[in-house]
């Protein structure tokens, strides 16, 4: 029984042993068939895999920067169109333009140049020439310059009347646009320029009255200048004639009647003609130095204006005084050194005849390109406003004469004034 059990144990050992070397090898040859399974499949379909995700990731992102561009583009294309938008606002509204073709038919025009036409921009078939004015003989000009300036353009200033008769001026450009290969067309750009053509005509008118006004002025003076010519050579012949004829005839009686023989008689009318000679030459120096002082064109303008004030000081018993404050003592142009010295004289008589002062003070000074001339007195003064209003007065004569004359030298003269306080004059001569 024993043997019977031993031998059943020994042969289910072995078949145990057997089962368990069956498990190995079949253990073995699942664990060879996920290798192979591993290296042939899921390995290359892991790479396939992580290629796809690879791409599938590298997809996302170009996708992202394609949307990300694309908003970009969109939000370009947006601003692009605002933009065109504006524009088209702008130009609308602000620019006076159209488009027309080239036999001058309207295609389209600005909203703010069919306003100012009166045009319905809806129309069509409509010339440019008939737009712009009803006139027939205007409107057969524009087409011209149309036709004939289709290809290469034109430029200028457009006088046309609006369909309300009033005078509308345009400063007018005429562009040529090619559209496509065989079409093209004009661009029509216009500035509204009548303000500015009234203003030049204004200016115009202007200009031509004060031409007419400065020639009336001239001839105001001219008379005057004749006039004070005429009373000056009247004024030198009565002085003449008055003073140095008398005393001539005087001489030539009193010569006639010396007696030699009676030496005594003889001698005191030789010592009275000697005192009247004397009389004569200083009659004839005082005529001569107020047609032309000598020391003017001998000595110049200082030595002049101080032989001036101290002979008038002489003559009117006021106090006349000059100071040539820089030592000037050079000499200028004859001209220039007469028209000084005239003015100079001029302010001086009117302040002894106008002005009822007793002190008048000449003062001369000058820089390296400006001479200047000051006269002051102590007189009434006047209104500079009231008298340069009335330039038919004496007065207002005598400035005007200061001013056209001193411009002959290219100088200027200034007047300041107090009522009751006195006048300074002030000329200032570029040397």
């Amino acid at each position: 029984m024993n043997q019977i059990v031993s031998e059943y144990d020994t042969e289910a050992l072995e078949k145990v042993t057997l089962q368990r070397k069956t498990e190995y090898i079949l253990l073995v040859f699942t664990l060879f068939v996920l290798l192979l399974e591993f290296l042939f499949i899921f390995k290359p379909t892991t790479k396939k895999i992580e290629l796809l995700i690879s791409n599938l990731l590298s997809s996302e992102r170009k996708a992202l920067k394609l949307a990300q561009d694309t908003e970009i583009i969109s939000e370009a294309k947006e601003n692009s169109v605002k933009e065109l938008k504006s524009l088209n606002y702008a130009m609308e509204n602000t620019l006076l333009y159209c488009r027309i073709a080239t036999d001058g038919t309207i295609i389209h025009i600005g909203e703010k140049f069919s306003k100012l036409l009166q045009y319905n921009p809806f129309n069509s078939e409509t010339k440019f020439g008939e737009v712009l004015t009803p006139i027939e003989k205007e409107q057969l000009f524009i087409d011209r310059i149309v036709l004939q300036n289709n290809r290469r353009g034109w430029q200028g200033e457009l006088n046309i009347t609006t369909r309300n008769e009033q005078t509308l001026w345009l400063d007018l450009s005429m562009i040529p646009v090619t559209i496509k290969k065989d079409e093209s067309e004009l661009l029509i750009i216009c500035f509204d320029i009548t303000e500015r053509k009234k203003a030049v005509q204004e200016v115009e008118r202007l200009n031509t009255a004060n031409i007419e006004n400065k020639l009336n002025q001239q001839k105001v003076i001219s008379s005057k200048i004749v006039e004070n010519q005429e009373n000056e050579q009247n004024r030198i012949a009565r002085e003449i004639h008055d003073g140095i004829g008398q005393m001539l005839t005087g001489l030539k009686f009193s010569l006639e009647s010396i007696n030699l023989d009676d030496k005594e008689k003889a001698a005191i009318k030789i010592e009275y003609l000697k005192k009247l000679s004397l009389d004569i030459i200083k009659g004839v120096r005082t005529a001569t130095f107020n047609l032309m002082p000598p020391e003017l064109s001998d000595h110049g303008i200082n030595s002049a204006l101080s032989k001036l004030t101290l002979e008038l000081s002489k003559l009117t018993g006021k106090n006349i005084l000059f100071y040539n404050k820089t030592d000037f003592n050079a000499r200028l142009d004859s001209l220039i050194e007469i028209n000084i010295y005239r003015l100079t004289q001029e302010a001086i008589n009117n302040a002894i005849k106008y002005a009822d002062s007793t002190h008048i003070i000449v003062q001369l000074s000058h820089s390296a390109t400006l001479l200047s001339i000051i006269v002051d007195d102590n007189g009434k003064g006047f209104d500079i406003n009231t008298v340069e209003k009335k330039r038919n007065s004496e007065s207002g004569m005598g400035m005007l004469f200061m001013k056209e004359r001193i411009q002959y030298i290219n100088g200027r003269v200034f007047f300041n004034s107090i009522p009751n306080e006195g006048t300074r004059i002030t000329f200032n001569i570029p040397i």
